[in-house]
């Protein structure tokens, strides 16, 4: 048994022995993901670093690295000017391109063991066998499309499995240059596109003619890395935007994952592992992982600060990833190549996105269990967990999983399901109790036309309408149907006072907080757990008291008829729709899946376009305007909303800053007393 012992021990030290002299016992870095909310949060180590490679080799700048299926590791050094080829050990085989290469700065290998380099200086890809013979050079296309002033400076390059070359060059901003493999030009591919903001919006309106003639000729950014997977998808990083800056293609040079998947604008390079996850780096050390579907796994790593710890880089440009799982990345600067590990908690969540992908979601769940067992609010987990009970017909537990992910399309298939097996279950009920309440309206009905049973009821509700706070309240009904006359009663004949509209206006605020905090969870955009009354109370009452604040001076210059007092009722009961229907549509939004998503959609626009169409109303009566005088007044007054907000917004900043000031200084006079 010893024996046995000793052997294993030997072996471990064996295989690990390329590590043992800078492994480390804690990252030196946080590990991140992403919540449920869309947050960033800490989480368990996802990759530990084991250290470097090529210890024993001289490596000077480092610019690319690829591993094939093999294990085998290509690291292309512009210092060097070769390629250096090691086993999976790190042990170097081979140096290619000596002699031959200027400055090579990117480095492939397809499946037939051929190497492809890049050479900056020398303009050209060049092709050597695995043993390091010279097979081919691609030069400059001499093709008539690819453009006799079109630049190629070669910087990465890769092979699908056709045999076709993608080349990333400098300066090309038509997308990756693609080759056959006799070296044809055969067009551009994956092109970026040019950003399109709101200030490039408002330039184009003000421009000259000659001046968008040359807005016209900016070019879009030209790709800065590539990579391709087992499957012959090409991914590309672009450094300088914010869109698209990671993008996988398929044949048609379409992306397929989210234009706005990452807001970096400094990544360096990508790779993809066995599995199709993503890994990307960017230029201060931090690396990405995603999923085939581009939902964020884990970020972690970071800059060297001088400390020389494993783990952290100084300035990345190349990444790769082993058919094991490590994660191997050049360092130009420190000319090194460090390795990271996956940990037991990233290798759970690998398992369970292999099985989650092919559509096993049952298998996966034990996976995703234990993930949730470590880190509860690991967003994608429970997106899996739901489709797990999903699939399982555990309907009920998988809206609770679709809720805490927050993925409203799981959430609505769950519910569909929750709903239809309720309705089966209680369908005969609510039949017999709808019958048994109409029969009883009409019983009733007939019996008060007999005996008159109801004039007791109907002489305390005429009582209470007589009263002068209720009457004005309920006179809030009258708008549906004669909002003119409504208006006309309002200001000339006093039909309601300013208490009645300010118990409006907090029937309003109540009607705002139930519909923000208690519409369904499929039409909310309520997602935060936490709750500000103050910020919800400047959400409904800023907008509307600059309206009434701006539309009277407005139309005091304007010669309005309306007085202040007018104006502030007046726009409480142009928003009648609102206080009547509201709680209606959102306990509408609980029983209503995302099938039925119109209904909801049309009564909230139904709700906002009735609500306008009074408050025009309201504006042309109280004020005695025309149709086009209204017209001007509502513009002046929305102008005048944005300037005063402004104005508040500049006087806020200003106190700020006195505030600042003088508590600076009565600090300083203390420490001076």
């Amino acid at each position: 048994m010893q024996q046995f012992l000793k052997v294993i021990i030997c072996a471990s030290i064996f295989i690990l022995f390329p590590f043992l002299s800078a492994a480390s016992a804690s990252a030196p870095y946080k590990t991140m993901t992403l919540s449920a909310d869309g947050e960033l949060i800490e989480t368990q180590t996802a990759y530990e670093p084991l250290g470097r490679i090529f210890s024993n080799v001289e490596i000077v700048n480092p610019e690319d690295i690829f591993i094939d299926k093999k294990g085998s590791i290509y690291v292309v050094d512009s210092g060097t000017k070769k390629v250096l080829v090691s086993d999976a050990r790190g042990s170097v085989v081979n140096e290619i391109g000596k002699g031959i290469l200027g400055v090579p700065t990117g480095v492939f290998v397809d499946e037939e063991g051929d190497i492809y380099v890049a050479d900056y200086e020398k303009e050209k890809v060049f092709r050597f066998s695995n043993e390091g013979e010279l097979k081919q050079e691609y030069a400059k296309p001499d093709s008539p499309l690819f453009g006799s002033k079109s630049p190629f400076k070669p910087q990465k390059v890769g092979v699908d499995r056709r045999g076709n070359i993608y080349v990333v060059g400098e300066g090309s901003t038509n997308g990756m240059i693609q080759l056959s493999q006799s070296g044809e030009f055969l067009g551009y591919y994956g092109v970026n596109r040019t950003e399109v903001s709101f200030k490039s919006v408002i330039r184009n309106i003000m421009a000259s003619e000659g001046q968008k003639a040359k807005l016209f000729m900016k070019t879009p950014p030209a790709p800065d890395n590539v990579a391709i997977d087992e499957q012959g998808l090409i991914y590309s990083v672009t450094e300088g935007t914010k869109k698209e800056v990671i993008k996988k293609l398929n044949v048609a040079g379409q992306n397929m994952l989210s234009p706005y998947i990452s807001d970096d604008a400094n990544l360096v390079d990508i790779t993809v592992d066995t599995d199709g996850n993503i890994f990307v780096i960017n230029g201060a050390g931090k690396i990405f992982e995603y999923d085939s579907y581009g939902n964020l796994l884990f970020v972690f790593g970071g800059k060297d600060d001088g400390t020389n710890r494993h783990g952290l880089l100084k300035q990345p440009s190349g990444i790769a990833v082993d058919q094991s799982g490590r994660i191997y990345i050049t360092d130009k600067e420190l000319g090194m190549i460090q390795v990271f590990e996956s940990t037991a908690f990233s290798k759970q969540v690998h398992e369970g996105i292999a099985l989650y992908k092919d559509g096993l979601y049952v298998q996966s769940q034990q996976y995703w269990e234990s993930v949730l067992n470590l880190n509860s609010s690991f967003g994608l987990a429970h997106t899996a967990m739901g489709k797990a009970y999903y699939k399982q017909q555990q309907y009920e537990l998988a809206l609770e999983e679709f809720k805490l992910a927050e993925d409203v399309y799981g959430y609505s298939d769950s519910f569909w399901e929750v709903r239809h097996a309720w309705m089966q279950k209680h369908l005969e009920k609510i039949l017999v109790l709808i019958l048994v309440l109409t029969a009883l309206y009409y019983g009733v009905k007939y019996w008060d036309k007999k005996k008159s049973i109801l004039d007791g009821y109907r002489r305390q509700r005429d009582k209470l309408k007589k009263r002068k706070l209720i009457s004005e309240l309920l006179f809030l009904f009258r708008f549906f149907k004669h909002p003119i006359d409504s208006f006309y009663d309002l200001q000339r004949m006093g039909r309601a006072s300013v208490l009645s509209a300010t118990i409006l206006y907090l029937f309003l605020f109540a009607a705002y907080l139930i519909n923000r905090f208690q519409t369904g969870f499929i039409f909310s955009s309520y997602r935060s757990g936490d709750t500000n009354l103050m910020y919800e109370f400047a959400i409904i009452f800023i907008p509307l008291l600059a309206f009434i604040i701006v539309n009277y001076l407005v139309s005091t210059i304007n010669d309005g008829e309306g007085r202040f007092k007018d104006i502030y009722i007046g726009t409480i009961y142009s928003l009648a729709p609102y206080i009547v229907f509201i709680l209606p549509v959102t306990l509408l939004s609980n029983i209503l899946s995302g099938n039925e998503y119109f209904v909801h959609l049309f009564s909230m626009r139904i709700i906002i376009g009735w609500c306008l169409i009074i408050l025009f109303i309201m504006i042309k009566e109280i004020h005695n305007y025309s149709f086009s005088e209204t017209i001007r007044n509502i513009l002046v007054t929305l102008f005048g909303m944005a300037i005063l907000l402004l104005v508040v917004f500049i006087i806020f900043v200003l106190m700020d800053q006195v505030y600042d000031f003088v508590y600076s200084v009565i600090k300083e006079v203390l420490l001076r007393v």
